[in-house]
């Protein structure tokens, strides 16, 4: 393993890690003036923070090891941590695009019906 490489993605993720736990606290507060449900999309970037967060120590633990000294679960962990991240975050974005196409269809018929109904009041 790249020590240097497993090093760099260390400090991204811990940085990126921390930005999402801000970022996840400012929706979950905003969303708490809509309603309750609205703090869930920020729970749920906290929770995405955290996972980074998490995986960090693990690279970290793996970076402190000697060279000859081999600690499986510090990688197990670490790959377990990162899977979690990646798995909750391919399903926000099909939700993303699921609820995008579904309210693309939406606006296209509310407007096929505004259209109809003006055609009607003017008599065309």
């Amino acid at each position: 393993m790249d020590r240097e490489k497993l090093q760099q993605l260390s400090s991204w993720m811990g940085f990126v890690g921390i930005i999402t736990i801000i970022g996840g606290v400012f929706t979950a507060i905003a969303g708490l003036f809509a309603f309750i449900i609205g703090a869930i999309p920020g729970i749920i970037t906290i929770i995405l923070g955290v996972k980074l967060r998490s995986a960090k120590q693990y690279a970290d633990a793996m970076l402190q090891e000697n060279s000859g000294e081999k600690f499986p679960g510090s990688f197990d962990m670490f790959i377990g941590d990162l899977n979690t991240y990646f798995k909750i975050q391919g399903i926000l974005i099909l939700a993303s695009l699921v609820l995008t196409v579904l309210g693309v269809i939406v606006s296209a018929i509310a407007f096929c019906f505004y259209r109809f109904q003006v055609f009607q009041a003017v008599g065309i």
